[in-house]
């Protein structure tokens, strides 16, 4: 029979059916972030090779790890083949600045805001960038920031992962995690731009509450530094006119509500969406290659935004 003299043949096509598989079962999961990046023209196989390469492999933690039982939409879908019923948005509670922390959130008492002032880049040389790929492509193409600031970014990192996913690499070579690193080292400013991966999974509530407990997190482990909340960034018109779940109505709800836990003494909300936006509010198309993240050549925007928009104490 022809397939016993054709054994390769065989194991390519056993191989392509079963990696396709794999990567049709987990392109909600640990390659969501590739499905919403990608599109939903992508090749399914795409996702795997994908993954490969940048680390991320079917054994990986998912987006979301935490459960999340109060939740009614937890699938995050590139396309929605059966209607999904929208989960209830109440009005968002206990996102004031006092409520970040259970003591006090600011970290002290004095009646004494700040204002935005342009700064040098040797400004970044104590502070810290957490977020996912977004953040992932500041630190790769932006030499100024990579080459004084810190990084713990990580493709599909999520506010749900954010402090106990292992992806730290430490100079041993060990992996951990973001809780434990902040343990070790001290920052003077920390930066950080989470919610995109997000959107489709719970309500804006749910979202803020766990932000909230991250935040205070971060307080506790980082008493002295300055938080900087980024506003998440805004996906183009083309995405966001023909996705459900991934466009700038929900994107600017999230923001919105993440601006309230500023505080303007150690706690500032700043929106980079300023210097990548059209006249509507929507990424420019020119400066992203695939309508949520930016080309190499664009985040020198976020650059600048960033260099013109800090705090000096």
């Amino acid at each position: 029979m022809w397939f016993k003299k054709s054994p390769l043949l065989i194991g390519v096509v056993v191989f392509t059916i079963l990696i396709s598989g794999i990567s049709f079962g987990l392109k909600d999961t640990v390659y969501q972030e590739y499905s919403i990046s990608m599109g939903a023209d992508t090749p399914i196989l795409s996702l795997f090779f994908k993954g490969l390469s940048e680390g991320v492999y079917p054994w990986s933690s998912a987006p979301i790890e935490e459960p999340i039982e109060l939740v009614e939409d937890e699938a995050i879908v590139e396309e929605v083949t059966e209607p999904i019923e929208e989960p209830v948005e109440e009005p968002v509670t206990d996102v004031s600045a006092n409520d970040v922390s259970g003591n006090d959130v600011s970290g002290n008492s004095e009646d004494v805001t700040y204002e935005f002032t342009e700064v040098t880049d040797d400004y970044f040389c104590d502070a810290l960038f957490i977020g996912d790929s977004r953040t992932v492509g500041l630190s790769e193409y932006c030499e100024e920031l990579d080459s004084r600031a810190t990084f713990y970014a990580k493709v599909s990192l999520t506010i749900f992962t954010a402090m106990n996913k292992e992806f730290v690499k430490t100079e041993d070579g060990r992996k951990i995690t973001v809780d434990q690193a902040l343990s070790e080292h001290q920052f003077a400013k920390i930066y950080i731009m989470l919610g995109l991966n997000e959107i489709g999974t719970g309500n804006t509530e749910y979202f803020c509450n766990k932000y909230k407990e991250v935040l205070d997190r971060i307080r506790e482990l980082q008493p002295d530094a300055i938080i900087y909340i980024q506003g998440i960034m805004h996906v183009t018109a083309h995405k966001s006119d023909n996705d459900k779940h991934f466009n700038n109505t929900n994107i600017n709800e999230r923001n919105e509500a993440l601006s309230q836990f500023a505080d303007n003494k150690t706690i500032f909300y700043i929106d980079m969406n300023e210097a990548v936006d059209d006249e509507n509010g929507n990424l420019l198309s020119e400066l992203s290659f695939d309508d949520v993240h930016l080309k190499a050549s664009s985040y020198e925007r976020w650059h600048q935004y960033l260099l013109q928009h800090a705090i000096v104490k």
